[in-house]
């Protein structure tokens, strides 16, 4: 087994390979993409048990063959979910117990097919689970060798350090673009413990490719569609004016949004959902081989 501490600064994520809220997709694209990312250097994806219920992470194992045993793979858990009729919306719920952390992980390990998970997080905080319980069975884990680093998601700070207390958390992700900032003082307990940072939702669920118009329609299959950022008319006003700054700069809106992440020295890795070829390299240009 072979251990992975750092990922490499862009993260491919790989929601869109479970196939749900991401509109239409083409695997082999994806697969494309994928193959492409490892060639100019990114080494990191990320995925979670509730994305596709399985399929991603067991899509992301079939595509990367050998060389899933050689990347740094994130995956979450702490979510269940009960298939409901064909046609409608799985019911997910949030579970951090011991039994459901341990269950997760395993089952996590079998979709992956690798013998130890180098990050896994707890996908959303859980209010009917004391995270100190959580983070006992996690230490556990990491001592056995399933987990090589724990992470929290979408935590506030008040859990993060009750979390700390118990044992080390290594990576913590959060929501980051240049339009929606995470809060200072859970940035700064990341730093000053030496939490590395990884963000999502890097181009605010497409936002900020510059490509949707105030009231774009989406399917109902694209989660777009319910989201009340893409009908807020001062939103798309600020979308406008870091266009011409962009421009400026002789940077598509894409490049620039992560182009400002990448600067900046608190972010230990960006995520960045990627469909195709195209929006691999479009994303990661401007980065030549820094990856």
């Amino acid at each position: 087994m072979k251990n992975f501490y750092r990922p490499s600064k862009i993260t491919f994520g790989c929601e869109p390979l479970g196939g749900t809220d991401w509109g239409d997709i083409s695997l082999n694209k994806i697969e494309i993409a994928i193959n492409k990312a490892l060639d100019i250097g990114v080494n990191s994806f990320d995925t979670a048990a509730v994305y596709g219920l399985g399929l991603s992470e067991k899509r992301l194992s079939k595509i990367l063959g050998k060389k899933r045993h050689d990347l740094f793979i994130a995956t979450k858990g702490g979510l269940k979910w009960t298939v409901g009729m064909k046609g409608t919306r799985a019911e997910i719920l949030k579970d951090s117990s011991s039994k459901q952390l341990t269950f997760d992980i395993k089952e996590s390990l079998r979709r992956l097919n690798i013998d130890s998970i180098p990050l896994f997080y707890i996908h959303w905080p859980d209010k009917n689970q004391r995270i100190e319980e959580s983070m006992y069975t996690l230490s556990k884990l990491k001592r056995d060798g399933l987990i090589q680093n724990i992470g929290l998601s979408n935590f506030n700070i008040e859990l993060l350090k009750s979390a700390q207390k118990v044992c080390k958390v290594d990576y913590c992700q959060i929501p980051w673009n240049i339009i929606e900032q995470p809060s200072f003082e859970l940035v700064n307990f990341c730093i000053n413990n030496k939490i590395d940072i990884i963000v999502y939702n890097s181009l605010s669920s497409g936002l900020l490719t510059g490509k949707f118009k105030f009231h774009s329609k989406f399917p109902k299959n694209d989660r777009r569609s319910r989201l009340e950022i893409f009908k807020n008319k001062s939103v798309f006003d600020r979308i406008d004016q870091l266009k011409k700054e962009a421009i400026s700069e002789r940077l598509t809106l894409t490049q620039y949004a992560i182009q400002k992440l990448w600067e900046n020295k608190k972010i230990s890795s960006i995520i960045v959902g990627i469909k195709n070829e195209q929006q691999l390299l479009e994303n990661c240009s401007f980065l030549k081989k820094k990856i």
